[in-house]
């Protein structure tokens, strides 16, 4: 029997149903290689067909599980959103069933959101402009007022200084220091309003020139010396003589800021003494760090007003501005200065003993040596100015016979424009050793004419001194008198010593 390799279901078939004979005939034999060949070939389709399954059935098994990962993925997110929804609102209300419509819900609730978010912005950006306007509007105001009020101011303080000074009869001497004394209590007044707004504003800008630390402190204390006297109180003063002859920085806001504590150490001060300190911290090749002490044995400060006597209008107890007076701005400000500056004031008090304020501030070296100017209220003692001759560019005729009077004392020969064209044509047919120009005038304003002044030809005019005179303490009306070329200005009421050092110094220019 020829034995064929068939199919193994094929093969157990011939052995138990096809006789041996069979399977020498030829014809029975293609038969059943056709028949085995079926078989191999059903074999090979079932083998491909349970490979395709099986490829299909990871496939589908990898697809299932990337699907619930996904799911899973964006349940979690979807609870995420929640929780952040209800941290950043937690009274927000929207509706959540934890059902696959809750993306669907959240997309709703933020773009709700977004579009109250963007109404509110534009009610801020017009609150804003609300806001700047008012605020423009408050400087404006300020500005003016400053003006109206700070004009007379210069009549009554300096007419006042000349009448002190001009052998007054005894019974009239005391009328005139109370006259003197309210002028520039008031004047003290206008002042911390104007630069409380100021700091408010952000229009705050420090000067660093070099000055005297030393004498800087000394004047200080030399010009509340007065006061003191009168209450029969001692101001020492206590200062390291390590201290440098010079520094760079704001000795007007340093003064200011010393000038605030010592009034305010005297003031709230009946008897015993006011003790300024001023020490040398620490130094280096660039920079000096001063401590700063002002202690007075007065009334003191109740330990629950500590942390309020820095706000704005704020007195330690309500009877305080009716028994001492002042705005309750002097602190307030001080402690601004001193934080735009990078530094802070800190407060001890013992009520019925005293209080000490303590503040340290950073300045740069100076290489300068410095002369001592005491800041005398003796302005008739001053120096003749004689040789100076200067243009007087005012229309108010009460600071013009104050001003003409000043000149007289310092023998300084003068002419008087009502307006700035006059101002112009004396400038032209005439040689000035300076010019004191208004700001506000008549016809031509003093912006308006020193522009004028420095557009004509000739090397004088553009160096021809011009010194400002405004009413105005705003900061962007002195800057505005520098950008249209003015060298210098002085603000009314002027201090008669401030004057005359500036023509001094002007004048020899020249």
């Amino acid at each position: 029997m020829q034995t064929m390799d068939y199919h193994h279901l094929l093969n157990k078939q011939v052995k138990k149903l096809l006789p041996e004979s069979y399977l020498e005939d030829d014809t029975i034999v293609q038969f059943l290689n056709a028949i085995n060949s079926s078989f191999n070939n059903f074999d090979r389709a079932k083998n491909l067909a349970d490979h395709a399954f099986n490829i299909s059935e990871q496939e589908y098994q990898q697809v299932t599980a990337n699907l619930r990962e996904q799911n899973e993925i964006k349940q979690r997110s979807i609870s995420q959103i929640k929780e952040a929804i209800k941290s950043l609102d937690p009274k927000a209300e929207f509706k959540m069933d934890d059902s696959d419509d809750d993306l669907i819900h959240i997309i709703s609730f933020l773009k709700q959101r977004i579009e109250e978010a963007k109404l509110l912005e534009l009610e801020l950006i017009n609150a804003k402009d609300v806001a700047e306007k008012a605020a423009m509007a408050k400087t404006q105001f300020l500005s003016v007022m400053s003006h109206e009020i700070r004009t007379p101011m210069n009549a009554v303080i300096g007419f006042t200084h000349l009448l002190i000074h001009q052998d007054p009869k005894p019974e009239q001497v005391e009328f005139l220091n109370f006259l003197k004394f309210s002028a520039e209590n008031l004047l003290v007044l206008i002042n911390d309003i104007l630069d409380f707004n100021k700091i408010e504003a952000g229009k705050i800008e420090f000067e660093s020139v070099d000055f005297s630390i030393k004498d800087l402190i000394s004047n200080t204390r030399l010009s509340l010396l007065q006061k003191a006297n009168e209450k029969d109180i001692k101001i020492k003063l206590m200062l390291d003589q390590d201290l440098p002859n010079a520094l760079i920085g704001d000795p007007v806001r340093l003064g200011q800021i010393l000038t605030n504590l010592i009034s305010n150490a005297v003031k709230f001060t009946n008897s015993g003494k006011v003790t300024i300190t001023a020490s040398l911290a620490q130094h280096d090749n660039d920079h000096s760090t001063i401590d700063f002490e002002v202690a007075d044995t007065g009334i003191g400060i109740m330990p629950d007003k500590l942390d309020y006597i820095f706000d704005s209008f704020s007195q330690a107890s309500s009877d305080t501005t009716r028994k001492f007076g002042g705005s309750g701005l002097g602190l307030t400000i001080t402690k601004r200065l001193l934080q735009l500056q990078g530094s802070d004031i800190y407060v001890k008090s013992e009520y019925g003993k005293g209080s000490e304020f303590t503040f340290s501030l950073t300045f740069k070296n100076s290489s300068k040596r410095i002369n001592n100017i005491l800041n005398s209220d003796e302005f008739y003692s001053l120096k003749s100015l004689k040789g100076t001759k200067l243009l007087i560019a005012e229309d108010n005729l009460i600071n013009v016979i104050l001003a003409k009077e000043f000149m007289k004392q310092w023998d300084v020969d003068c002419d008087v424009a009502e307006n700035g064209e006059i101002a112009l044509m004396l400038v032209k047919t005439n040689n000035y050793d300076m010019v004191l120009m208004d700001l506000q005038m008549p016809e031509m304003d003093g912006y308006q004419t020193t522009i004028a002044i420095r557009e004509l030809e000739g090397e004088k005019y553009k160096k021809l001194p011009i010194l400002a005179l405004t009413a105005s303490a705003m900061l962007d009306i002195q800057d505005q008198a520098f950008t249209v070329g003015m060298n210098d200005y002085i603000s009314k009421p002027f201090n008669p010593n401030e004057l005359h050092r500036k023509i001094a110094a002007y004048s020899n220019k020249n």
